[in-house]
């Protein structure tokens, strides 16, 4: 076999193994619980870890008497209602609300767990196995509680004081961390950590999901944020080359302006920052610079959103850009990809595309952390 067929035989293995990812990725949902009382606050940190507004919060929102289920992209979310009432009983609650079927659970608690939370509590950690993580919500407001009091608490002493109690509520069942959390100041104290920590849970696909369909409250979660948005521009400009969309080599490419769509919301969808999204952005940025933003937000929304406006930009990238981006991305197909111009143009708009996002995420996080 000659080295040309080799390169050839090679680059159709890439692109058909790129092709195989992306279906498992767009396959693969992660199904995450939420187990607490009426008026926890699991509505709000639903919206918050999701940097998306999918459940009903304050006053007029009823109790939860059923399990609710909230779709976001690859997760499904379940508002469970609470456990020890005649409908939901104890001793049935697991069996009765098929829990076994689930990913993971949150936990969520505001003041302090009852004997039902801890029978409950119990049998998601030893009997079931699967991963669950405790949560104090509206933290925010024990720190201004006790600051009202005339408790002389720093946020950690606060801290530690209800983590403590915590674990002698649910003694003897283990308890390695409590992660204090505000749904109202999401970049701040354990969010990011436990949204970390959820997503470290798990491995493959189903730990991209979680990467790439949680709100990024830190540093570190934007730039694993960044490292797969330019995986799944790979992804597409690897379908860009199967579907043969590149007749024509040299400046005068024929790119299809839906694989570029899609792939432009879902770099949007990555950084938590498509349109459906801008509701709940409106409710966390404040001030001038925070509606400095959010119209940038608008405003990369637009330049990106319809195939109208990615055909403007691709005038001037076709023109400019060879397809050198994706093949130093990939060495060893460097020559028969190489080939592929409209596989390169669409890496090299993708590209551009994550850095635009990435930069307005940047920039609103620092301005919630200011």
């Amino acid at each position: 076999m000659s080295r040309e067929q080799n390169d050839e035989t090679g680059l159709s293995r890439l692109l058909g193994e790129f092709a195989r990812q992306k279906q498992e990725y767009e396959s693969t949902t992660v199904k995450c619980g939420f187990v607490g009382r009426s008026g926890v606050g699991k509505s709000s940190l639903i919206n918050a870890i999701t940097g998306e507004k999918l459940a009903p919060v304050g006053f007029a929102k009823e109790t939860t008497i059923e399990p609710h289920e909230y779709l976001h992209r690859g997760l499904v979310l379940v508002d469970l209602p609470g456990c020890g009432t005649e409908r939901f009983p104890t001793e049935e609650y697991v069996q009765q609300l098929s829990l076994e079927s689930y990913d993971l659970f949150i936990f969520v608690t505001e003041l302090r767990f009852f004997q039902d939370d801890k029978v409950v509590y119990s049998q998601l950690v030893n009997e079931l196995k699967k991963p669950c993580f405790l949560v104090r919500n509206k933290f925010d407001l024990a720190l201004a509680d006790a600051a009202y009091d005339g408790h002389n608490l720093s946020a950690a002493e606060c801290k530690e004081a209800i983590e403590r109690n915590v674990k002698e509520n649910l003694a003897p069942v283990e308890v390695k961390k409590v992660y204090m959390v505000s749904a109202r100041q999401p970049s701040h104290h354990d969010l990011p950590d436990l949204l970390n920590d959820i997503q470290d849970s798990f491995a493959g696909m189903k730990k991209l999901r979680l990467e790439n369909d949680l709100a990024a409250w830190s540093q570190v979660a934007l730039l694993k944020k960044r490292e797969n948005a330019m995986r799944i521009t790979a992804w597409y400009a690897g379908m860009a080359a199967l579907n043969g969309l590149n007749p024509v080599l040299g400046l005068d490419v024929s790119v299809d302006l839906g694989i570029l769509r899609r792939l432009s919301r879902e770099v949007a969808e990555i950084y938590s920052l498509t349109q459906e999204q801008e509701e709940y952005w409106r409710s966390v940025l404040k001030g001038a610079d925070g509606r400095a933003l959010l119209q940038k937000m608008v405003a990369l929304t637009l330049k990106y959103g319809t195939e109208t406006a990615i055909a403007t930009l691709l005038k001037a990238l076709g023109k400019r850009e060879l397809p050198k981006v994706f093949s130093k991305f990939i060495p060893f197909a460097g020559q028969a990809l190489a080939c592929a111009a409209g596989a390169g143009i669409t890496y090299s708009f993708g590209k551009g595309l994550v850095d635009e996002y990435h930069d307005i995420a940047t920039k609103i996080l620092a301005d919630l952390n200011s």
